[in-house]
């Protein structure tokens, strides 16, 4: 019975994408591509995927173990008080002997060394199980911070070996790259494009913009010459109805004269028959 082999798609590089790779162009050479067709999965997307987690992942490291130091620091508090109590029932008893040793006066000097000798033994004993516990207690702290330090470097060791793996991909870079280069080639050709075009349509503005200024122009000054024109025009009319009142001013002065002087002559024949019939008339006649 033979088993066929299942010919396996590589899915995308990109951390969380399912998808399939991209499938290589026919002819490229160099290793196929690691990503699918989505232009924000590439290595450099990956990595800072990568390194996102990975932060996020100290976070809660960091978290989970300021919460475990605040623990052990709460339980430690709760122990040290018990801890402090310890010496006081033997110093507790000491101090009754050193009493009865002090207040009776038949006891021999001796007595009294022992009992000042135990009471320094006592208090360097407590000092040192002070010391001691101290010491304890920062050899934990440290064993506590070496081992979450071997613990969060075991978490993040194939984080860092993923993202080296990523940053090694100088092919995928490459195509990247490439892919990116290209891109932005061709928005420049474009934005090109798009700056000659508004360049050009600028130019033929102000090209209209002139040709419109020059109209208006020689519209002003037309406008200007026929307004002088017909203001000398008016002003000649003006002058011309000047003249001729002037004129009709000098006929009327001479129609009077004319008149008066036709009503000296009507008045100068009206008076002559009355003196012709006044005079004899010659014989003869």
């Amino acid at each position: 019975m033979t088993v066929g082999s299942v010919e396996t798609v590589p899915t995308c590089a990109y951390p969380g994408c399912e998808m399939p790779a991209e499938s290589p162009a026919p002819g490229a050479q160099g290793p196929a591509p690691h990503f699918c067709p989505d232009p924000e999965h590439n290595s450099l997307g990956a990595f800072r995927k990568i390194r996102a987690k990975r932060q996020q992942r100290k976070a809660d490291k960091r978290e989970a173990a300021e919460a475990k130091k605040a623990a052990k620091k709460a339980a430690k508090d709760g122990q040290t008080p018990a801890v402090e109590q310890q010496p006081q029932p033997a110093a507790s008893a000491e101090t009754p002997a050193a009493g009865t040793t002090s207040g009776t006066e038949t006891a021999p000097p001796a007595s009294e060394q022992d009992a000042v000798a135990a009471q320094d033994v006592d208090g360097e004993m407590a000092a040192l199980m002070a010391m001691t516990t101290a010491e304890g207690d920062r050899a934990t702290q440290s064993r506590d911070a070496l081992v979450a330090l071997m613990e969060q470097l075991v978490a993040e060791l194939p984080g860092y070996i993923e993202e080296l793996a990523v940053i090694t991909d100088s092919a995928a870079a490459e195509a990247r790259i490439e892919t990116v280069t290209r891109a932005c080639a061709q928005r420049i050709l474009a934005a090109e494009g798009r700056a000659a075009l508004a360049e050009e349509a600028g130019d033929m503005a102000v090209a209209a913009l002139d040709v419109a200024q020059e109209k208006f122009t020689e519209e002003t000054t037309a406008i200007r010459e026929e307004t002088a024109r017909q203001v000398a025009d008016a002003e000649f009319v003006r002058a011309e109805l000047e003249r001729y009142r002037e004129r009709v001013s000098m006929l009327e002065v001479r129609l009077d004269a004319v008149r008066d002087e036709a009503d000296e002559l009507r008045r100068e024949r009206a008076a002559r028959p009355t003196a012709d019939q006044g005079q004899p008339r010659p014989a003869g006649r």
